[in-house]
């Protein structure tokens, strides 16, 4: 190309990096009427529409380019990332594929293509992409988080460690791999290490509306282990149910070593689970007049671990409504059978959901099994399975009927009470059974949830709980098979 093109698409490169974009669109219009600098043009227009957030023009463009020239590697590499960015990984990997056929060393494409073998559970193949990256740049630190992410995901968990913390030597400040090192030490019982990382969860890095509120209205200070004696301190509630069940124990620990005025703030539709207490239960501050401390719920476990090296024992603090116990007691009765309770499906919203919950179809061999009598506990979404995989003749829906006050969980309690056995996968419902101290089955992932690996022979969250765990990822039917074998010890 002559001297004058050259300077033209050089001020237009220069015009996309300083956004200067309505001076660059004059540029193109120059650049395309002109058949050497055609292709230059609309790859300018497709950077311009990823900028502009339209992936469909910046498609359009980088498709035009590859029917002029099918070994374009930008255009290529473009149209990966847009795929990429919209989930389509199938896609996403067919254009990656062609720049690494272009050039093998291009970094960006093999470090893709192993994010996309890590989000589709390919480990092994996603090790070998981002290893070669590590290979062809040991700069590239991207690579280092995305290899932590490979081996915690497959429990190789000081490798992970190793790589997390290679990440945060350059970026000191982050706290997904922070929070990663936190799972990792659990996984190794390194359990200090573990709690002093579990403070940068996003739910106390990210203050949510009601800690700001806290903050705000009252300016406490934020209680690490000091002495509260004579001092009010608010413990605010966070995550989901199970967390908010399963630590609730540890308001009673400050109770144990503190004379303070303990008050926690949670969901109105939570109080319920917690009336009973010897605690103020509120979920409103208008309820309060001051606060001289406060601290997060899920941090209270790392506080008195350090203090104590142990932790906190479980409190059944849930009383019964008598009425309506009794209500269900005699409904179960009918059946005539030991009672054995179902509940498959977590909430859609936690980021591993598709790891710890489990289709119903699965325990079609074991529901089959006409010694117990099975029941659903299953709401909302899950609850649908039972007349999908046709199964309503196996086991009984309580869906329509549980749990439709303001009251969380206040027909699922009794139930649980008056049943021979709950098999459960990971969700709030295996913390109630747990503090109910009710028989439990808790079906766990081959790398389930943090919680579950300060489980040890000394540490026990919950007495009555019996955790089977897959052997294998993906592998519910040695669970399945385990669960055969307890139900033959039942008489």
């Amino acid at each position: 190309m002559d001297l004058i093109t050259n300077q033209k698409i050089n001020k237009a490169f220069s015009l996309l990096k300083t956004e200067n974009y309505s001076e660059l669109i004059k540029l193109i219009d120059e650049l395309k009427n002109e058949k050497k600098t055609k292709i230059v043009s609309l790859f300018l227009m497709g950077i311009l529409n990823i900028k502009k957030n339209e992936p469909y023009l910046a498609k359009k463009n980088f498709y035009k380019i590859l029917e002029k020239k099918k070994d374009h590697l930008e255009a290529n590499l473009n149209l990966g990332l847009i795929f990429f960015n919209e989930k389509n990984y199938d896609r996403a990997e067919f254009y990656f594929d062609n720049v690494i056929n272009l050039n093998y060393n291009q970094i960006d494409a093999q470090y893709h293509k192993g994010l996309i073998f890590l989000y589709t559970k390919r480990y092994d193949e996603a090790k070998k992409s981002l290893e070669m990256c590590e290979k062809l740049n040991n700069q590239f630190y991207q690579t280092f988080l995305a290899l932590g992410h490979v081996y915690r995901e497959t429990k190789k968990f000081n490798k992970a460690i190793q790589y997390y913390n290679k990440f945060l030597e350059k970026y000191p400040n982050d706290t997904t791999s922070k929070f990663n090192l936190a799972w990792s030490y659990f996984a190794i019982s390194d359990f200090k290490k573990a709690f002093k990382f579990y403070e940068y969860r996003s739910n106390k890095i990210k203050l949510r509306p009601n800690s700001i509120e806290v903050k705000n209205k009252f300016n406490p200070i934020e209680w690490s282990g000091e002495n509260i004696n004579n001092k009010k301190i608010l413990i605010i509630s966070e995550q989901g149910l199970g967390d908010n069940i399963q630590f609730f124990r540890y308001l009673y620990t400050i109770k144990e070593n503190y004379d303070s005025e303990i008050i926690f703030y949670t969901k109105k539709n939570l109080k319920y689970l917690f009336k009973d207490t010897p605690f103020k239960v509120v979920s409103e501050l208008d309820e309060i007049k001051n606060v001289d401390y406060y601290q997060h719920l899920l941090s209270l476990p790392g506080i008195f671990f350090e203090k104590n090296i142990q932790i906190q024992k479980c409190i059944n603090y849930i009383n019964i409504d008598k009425k309506n116990n009794l209500k269900w007691k005699l409904r179960l009765k009918k059946y005539g059978k030991p009672i054995i309770a179902l509940n498959w499906q977590g909430s859609q919203e936690y980021l591993y959901d598709t790891e710890r919950s489990i289709e119903l179809s699965n325990f079609r061999n074991i529901i089959k099994n006409k010694k117990f009598k099975f029941i659903s506990l299953q709401k909302n979404y899950g609850s649908n399975q039972i007349d999908r995989f046709n199964l309503t003749d196996l086991i009984t829906d309580f869906s329509s009927e549980i749990d439709l006050g303001n009251n969380s969980f206040e027909d699922t309690i009794e139930i649980l009470t008056n049943i021979d056995l709950l098999i459960t996968a990971d969700t709030a419902i295996a913390h109630l059974a747990g503090t109910l101290n009710v028989k439990t089955l808790l079906m766990l992932a081959f790398n389930h949830d943090w919680r579950w690996y300060l489980e040890t022979e000394k540490i026990s969250f919950y007495s009555s709980v019996k955790i089977i765990q897959q052997n294998s990822s993906k592998n519910w039917e040695s669970v399945m098979e385990n669960i055969n074998d307890e139900l033959k010890k039942i008489n």
